[in-house]
């Protein structure tokens, strides 16, 4: 790995330099220190090397033609072994290091090498951004309130997002968002000072992370989402997605908004063939109400044979249209964004029964898996579709869910 530009000279250049010394007649030198490397950070360095000379006892690195120096004993018993030094307190700027060891008198001491490399400081702070805000959405669908925060691309050299918050114990709470994090929720929230900076390193190899200042989430960006009224969801299917029932019981989609979660049967759909083909399954019902989604919770079947099963939805693209004129072609369709879904003991493949399904999973699962919306996020819809492409033990087989709880804004006339 390239952590630093180590000078060197030319040979005319290197030979002034050895004459100067052969000029002083006949000199013993001491070992120069070896593998050495700099690491820049905040208003300072640090320097690792190793030593195999046992008669260096001392290193000696100056700075600005030696108007700067710093001292550091050389432990004779660590031959070979990787050392490292910091040297503080300096300036922002570019670096050339010379390091001299000698032994214990100073009396040999060795020809001198340099190394060179940055120092970050007040400067580089001053030119960081922070990671921008798309918007941020605080809401109640459980007993503790809720805020999520969708943040747009990462920026240069930035390694990430720290918010703080006081979570509902009012216990001072920090959260990092990482740069391939796009959504962050927050699940235990007391109110509504959140805060948050962004963490910078200038350099991989830099020792220091830099943060900008602490900001506020703005409250213009604070929005109340609206739980969707279910008394208005009624069944409703367009031409080519019939209904397929599968499971004495399991055949009324009105289960997916009677409010129960955890108690069976839910609703239960099978996938069909078309020209023999066998088509993935898509189920859709009517809103009653024209809203902009912007996520929803999906809960499955809790029966323990299928957690992280066949009838377990694990990617769903979710569609939606502002009228009843559509059918199975997906042109007629908005695409409002897909749930991937996951498991918090990150197993990736089925478990066959309860006893082998972590603990962490099952409560995942009890509390409601939460679809993002991704897509067309300011496009009112009232018909919604949903195409189950893969679940978690047979790709494309048939579905069955307990219930659905859709969040977003209200829309008017629309």
């Amino acid at each position: 790995m390239a952590l630093v530009s180590v000078g060197y000279f030319g040979c005319s250049d290197m030979n002034d330099l050895h004459d100067q010394y052969r000029q002083r007649g006949e000199a013993i030198y001491v070992g120069q220190v070896d593998s050495l490397k700099l690491f820049p950070g905040k208003n300072r360095v640090k320097i690792t090397y190793r030593n195999y000379d046992p008669k260096v006892s001392k290193l000696t690195v100056y700075w600005d033609f030696r108007q700067g120096s710093a001292s550091f004993d050389v432990p004779t018993d660590r031959l070979g072994e990787e050392i490292e030094e910091y040297i503080g307190q300096l300036d922002e700027k570019n670096y050339t290091f010379e390091l001299v060891t000698s032994n214990r008198s100073g009396e040999y001491k060795s020809i001198p090498l340099y190394i060179s490399g940055p120092v970050y400081g007040s400067r580089y702070t001053a030119s960081l951004t922070d990671r921008k805000v798309v918007y941020a959405t605080h809401f109640f669908p459980s007993s503790n309130e809720r805020m999520e925060i969708s943040w747009a691309s990462a920026i240069e050299k930035m390694v990430g997002v720290e918010i703080l918050y006081r979570n509902a114990s009012d216990v001072e709470t920090v959260m990092r968002v990482g740069n391939d994090e796009t959504n962050a929720i927050i699940k235990d929230l007391k109110d509504d000072a959140v805060t948050y900076r962004t963490l910078y390193l200038p350099e991989e190899a830099c020792i220091d992370t830099f943060y900008t200042n602490y900001a506020s989430i703005n409250f213009e960006m604070i929005l109340e989402l609206d739980k969707m009224d279910k008394s208005l969801f009624q069944r409703w299917n367009p031409p080519g997605i019939p209904y397929v029932a599968l499971g004495q019981g399991w055949e009324n989609i009105e289960a997916l908004w009677n409010g129960i979660t955890n108690v069976n049967p839910g609703y239960m759909t099978d996938n069909r063939m078309v020209g023999g083909v066998w088509q993935p399954v898509s189920l859709t019902f009517d809103m009653g109400q024209m809203a902009k989604i912007a996520n929803m919770k999906i809960f499955p079947r809790i029966t323990d044979s299928q957690w992280y099963a066949a009838t377990h939805p694990r990617k769903i693209s979710i569609w939606g249209s502002p009228t009843d004129n559509v059918n199975e072609d997906f042109a007629t369709w908005i695409y409002l964004g897909e749930f991937n879904g996951y498991r918090p003991s990150g197993n990736t493949t089925h478990v066959p029964n309860a006893a082998a399904t972590p603990q962490v999973d099952r409560d995942h699962c009890a509390a409601g898996e939460l679809f993002e919306a991704t897509d067309n996020l300011d496009v009112a819809v009232r018909y919604l579709r949903f195409h189950v492409t893969e679940n978690w033990q047979l790709p494309g087989a048939h579905v069955a869910l307990m219930e659905i709880d859709i969040f977003g804004f209200f829309v008017d006339n629309e």
